[in-house]
Parts: structure tokens; C-alpha cells; sequence
């Protein structure tokens, strides 16, 4: 936990898991964003940061800050949409959808304008299969102007791939690809799915 002292605090975007260049059989996503904050707050904050970097490190042990911190500490309205959201980077890592989602809503309903939930609650839409609602969250976070356009295509291009929509995973992928063109991950899911089509 120490070498996580300094944080990067509002919309810090960090990898959600390890990427293992096997293309998107692997299921990996690219990102959780996560926001800062104080104490509790703050320890749910390094909480998400932990099992953005590595799913296999969540623990149910790992909500009790963020539990306290949304039950006990007053917060402005940013730095309680804050919370919500990194305890639902937490319960989406621990395959709690669910409760992921009840609290990416709530996020959203005290910042609606905040791309980066919708980032996290299409993660969630993901990792439980409905790719249909992930499309739909990447997307709005796009319309909604988030910073890191080219993960936000790589994940589109991934539900689109797992949908069967061949073209507009493509499509997505050679956007992810045009703006960060030595991102490694992009270029092998775009050649696997070349290769696919070649078949």
C-alpha cells in the first residue's frame, strides 16, 4: 500500500487487469477510472486502485472503507459520486454486479455528466455478459467527452466482437488503433480479428 501513496486523484484512468496478449478470448476490458478522495474515502479509493491493476486481489474485506466511508463521512456531492463509484470498480472485480451496478447509478445520478461512470458501469456491463449495455455505456462516455478516447473504442470494439458485429468491431479497433498507434493490445485484436475474417 505504500507505494500507492500518491494518487492521482479526480478521473485518474488506470488498467482494469493485466492484459495477456491472447486477444479477446482473455476477456480483459481496459479500464476502471477511478476518482480520489479523503480517509475512508481515500481507502477505498487505493482499494480500486489495487484490483483495477489485478482483479484477483478484490477481497469482500476491501468494501469495508467504502461502506464506512458512504455510511459515516460527509462528503460533497463529487467526492460521494466518487465513492459509489470506486466501491462499484471493487464489486464489479469481485463479480458482484449488482451491487456494481446500484452504485454506478447512484454516481451517476449525483454527477450525470461524469463519462468516466459510465466507463465503469459498461466494465460491469461487460463482465457480465451484456454487451449490448456496454455498447451503450462506452458510448455515452464518448458523447460525453471522455479523455481517453482510444480505450473507450478498444472496449467497444471488444463488446461489438463478442456481439458478432464483425465490421463495427473492426471499425472500433482501427479507431482505438489511429489514436494510439503503439498500443500493442490494440494491434493484436485488431490482427486476430483479420485473421478470423481470413478463415
Amino acid at each position: 500500500m505504500k507505494n500507492l501513496s500518491k494518487l492521482a486523484y479526480l478521473f485518474g484512468v488506470l488498467p482494469f487487469v493485466t492484459y495477456a496478449q491472447c486477444g479477446v478470448e482473455c476477456d480483459p476490458i481496459t479500464n476502471a477510472v477511478l476518482f480520489g478522495g479523503d480517509n475512508y474515502a481515500r481507502d477505498c479509493y487505493l482499494n480500486s486502485q489495487i484490483v483495477s491493476q489485478d482483479t484477483e486481489l478484490a477481497m469482500y474485506g476491501m468494501l469495508k472503507p467504502c461502506d464506512i466511508a458512504l455510511e459515516f463521512v460527509q462528503m460533497n456531492k463529487s467526492n460521494r459520486a466518487a465513492t459509489h463509484t470506486n466501491r462499484g470498480v471493487v464489486r464489479t472485480a469481485l463479480g458482484y454486479y449488482e451491487g456494481a451496478f446500484y452504485d454506478f447509478n447512484v454516481g451517476m445520478t449525483l454527477l450525470p455528466e461524469a463519462a468516466q461512470i459510465f466507463v465503469n458501469r459498461g466494465n460491469a456491463f461487460y463482465y457480465s455478459e451484456n454487451y449490448q449495455m456496454a455498447i451503450e455505456d462506452y458510448s455515452r462516455s464518448l458523447e460525453l467527452g471522455f479523455a481517453d478516447f482510444a480505450d473507450v473504442y478498444l472496449n467497444l470494439g471488444k463488446s461489438y466482437e463478442r456481439i458478432g458485429n464483425i465490421d463495427l468491431a473492426e471499425r472500433n479497433y482501427r479507431q482505438a488503433a489511429e489514436l494510439s498507434p503503439n498500443q500493442a493490445k490494440t494491434q493484436d485484436l485488431l490482427q486476430g480479428l483479420m485473421s478470423q475474417e481470413d478463415l
